[in-house]
């Protein structure tokens, strides 16, 4: 069990400290919780914190269920379920406002849609990953920008969903990788809505582009 999202980031920081040993990187983390855990890691590697969104894509018919996931750029993550659902009416229509909700909150969160991390070493932290689609398409759209390495940074991640993740990227860290998952606040004993009021406090400590 980990306590709060503070006690992640300074797990995750140990371990990231270690295999790092001094290389420059860019810690971006998935907005509201990420940034917490993100915030942490960023003051124990001395490194600068981003944020980057992505959105889930739900069919209409069954909008609490996440058949794919989209970036503010149109980068789109296809599931396992995405064909199943994909001739739905209005389906197109979800997409594109999809779309525009992450174009806003990138927008709110750092004013740009710019990215100078070419030839960097990434670091993308979130606060947990249940079945993965935010993630997936970030990674995704991370693959397209060059970097010199990707690492993911995670609390906790089902088994099968590290298995998935751990061949895109060239590291994968995590604390907990249960077989067993339901949900991501089930392992921490602190798991409080964060705000975006509390999002912006953090980003306004790191340079922003």
């Amino acid at each position: 069990m980990i306590k709060n999202r503070i006690e992640a980031g300074k797990q995750l920081a140990e371990k990231l400290f270690k295999l790092l040993q001094d290389e420059e990187c860019i810690v971006l983390a998935i907005p509201r919780g990420g940034v917490v855990v993100g915030n942490e890691i960023a003051k124990k590697l001395g490194s600068n914190l981003d944020v980057v969104v992505s959105k889930k894509i739900t069919p209409p018919s069954s909008p609490e269920y996440a058949i794919g996931a989209i970036s503010f750029d149109g980068t789109i993550y296809v599931g396992p379920y995405w064909k199943q659902f994909s001739n739905e009416p209005y389906f197109e229509n979800e997409i594109e406002k999809k779309k525009i909700e992450v174009k806003r909150r990138l927008k709110e969160y750092r004013g740009s849609e710019k990215y100078q991390i070419k030839g960097k070493t990434v670091i993308l932290v979130d606060d947990g990953v249940a079945t993965g689609a935010s993630v997936f398409v970030l990674l995704k759209w991370l693959s397209k920008l060059g970097c010199k390495r990707i690492i993911l940074a995670i609390p906790v991640i089902p088994s099968q969903t590290f298995e998935q993740m751990s061949s895109l990227v060239d590291n994968l860290i995590a604390i907990m990788i249960p077989q067993e998952f339901s949900a991501v606040g089930q392992f921490y004993r602190e798991f409080d809505q964060v705000s975006d009021k509390e999002v912006l406090k953090i980003l306004k400590n790191y340079k922003q582009p």
